[in-house]
């Protein structure tokens, strides 16, 4: 079984000679970047046909086999990350290195898609989703035996660019919520800074999901970001949760649902009040869209001195206020619905820095304090 590496450009590739069924047959893989890769690649394929692990390769197009997992795919995760994956599917990994044979597709393609797609402006974590939509679907190719290896797993992941946090002080959560007071979405903007829940979540709340008695939120129900459909549970796993709320948060509920349901009533009087259920609703009780709950915040921080922040900088604000109260971390995790305690570390590890100075001075004070 003979075999060879040469370079072609700027990158290399295998020739490897066998026999099939009393034929010669004559493969060859290109793209590597470095003849070492080429070299390994060849070594591997050797190995392969003599365990009778080599896989046969198909004529299958990358963009063909996509769609394919995809159309499997979603159906084991939620329907707006299916949505946002099938988009950048389309927009971006097709028009990239959707004509190339899946069998033929190269590390050094993938490497150079990421590269185009930085070249275009998009954001770091954007092409860091789409590469790891691109590994995905190709573990799930290298198990099916439809490819000898995930190449995408020889590929450096791309680097994120760290954004810093935009959250408020203490002092300005009351300013904003003093000026917020007067808007009918007040409980909105209260939820988003005393739970740390999710636009999609906060408007998608039910009152069945509501437990005053016992201080508790359920999230069983989101909104999608369109505004025109609901999902049951959450945006992960970890989504679907209970939230325990204080004593100022009911008491703000109960006010919200005695105001609501007045107006319930003169619209159903009406015959113009749809029932849903939810916390936060139109004056006919249909969903409140995510837009205009934006609208109606921007609005309000027109009429601030306030530093400009998002929405969703709301729940940031809530993790960040907890963290510095000196709030455990898996804590704020689980109000979250974070999938990891990690993944809330690695979010708000700039505020590490100050608690850490804080548990050393603490510790030193209990220890060494002179009465």
């Amino acid at each position: 079984m003979a075999g060879s590496v040469r370079k072609e450009g700027t990158t290399w590739y295998y020739v490897l000679e066998r026999y099939e069924n009393g034929k010669r047959k004559q493969q060859k893989r290109r793209g590597f970047p470095t003849k070492k890769e080429a070299q390994k690649a060849l070594i591997e394929a050797q190995n392969a046909i003599l365990t009778g692990t080599f896989v046969k390769p198909t004529s299958m197009l990358v963009q063909d086999y996509l769609i394919e997992w995809m159309n499997a795919k979603k159906h084991t995760i939620g329907r707006e990350t299916a949505k946002a994956n099938l988009s950048f599917i389309n927009n971006h990994i097709i028009p990239e290195i959707g004509h190339v044979q899946l069998s033929k597709l190269t590390a050094h393609d993938i490497q150079n898609m990421i590269g185009r797609l930085l070249e275009k402006g998009l954001a770091s974590s954007t092409v860091k989703r789409i590469y790891n939509i691109t590994n995905t679907s190709l573990n799930k190719a290298e198990k099916m035996q439809l490819i000898q290896k995930n190449v995408a797993a020889l590929v450096d992941k791309p680097k994120v660019k760290r954004k810093e946090l935009s959250v408020w002080s203490i002092n300005e959560v009351n300013q904003f919520l003093e000026a917020a007071k007067q808007s009918r979405y007040y409980i909105a903007f209260f939820l988003a800074i005393m739970t740390g829940m999710r636009q999609g979540e906060i408007l998608g709340l039910r009152w069945q999901d509501v437990d005053l008695d016992n201080g508790k939120v359920y999230i069983r129900q989101t909104l999608s970001h369109d505004g025109k459909e609901f999902n049951v549970g959450a945006k992960t796993r970890a989504g679907v949760r209970s939230i325990t709320i204080d004593a100022v948060t009911c008491e703000e509920l109960a006010k919200h649902r005695t105001i609501n349901e007045l107006k319930k009533k003169h619209a159903e009087a009406n015959g113009i009040y749809t029932d849903k259920d939810l916390v936060i609703c139109t004056s006919t009780g249909n969903q409140l869209t995510p837009r205009d709950l934006v609208k109606a915040f921007r609005r309000i921080l027109l009429k601030t001195d306030l530093s400009s922040i998002t929405f969703h900088d709301l729940r940031h604000t809530h993790a960040s206020l907890l963290l510095m109260q000196n709030i455990h971390p898996k804590i704020v995790s689980e109000r979250l619905g974070h999938s990891s305690i990690q993944m809330t570390l690695d979010t708000y590890s700039h505020l590490m820095p100050n608690m850490q100075e804080e548990a050393a001075n603490e510790l030193a004070n209990a220890l060494f304090r002179k009465n």
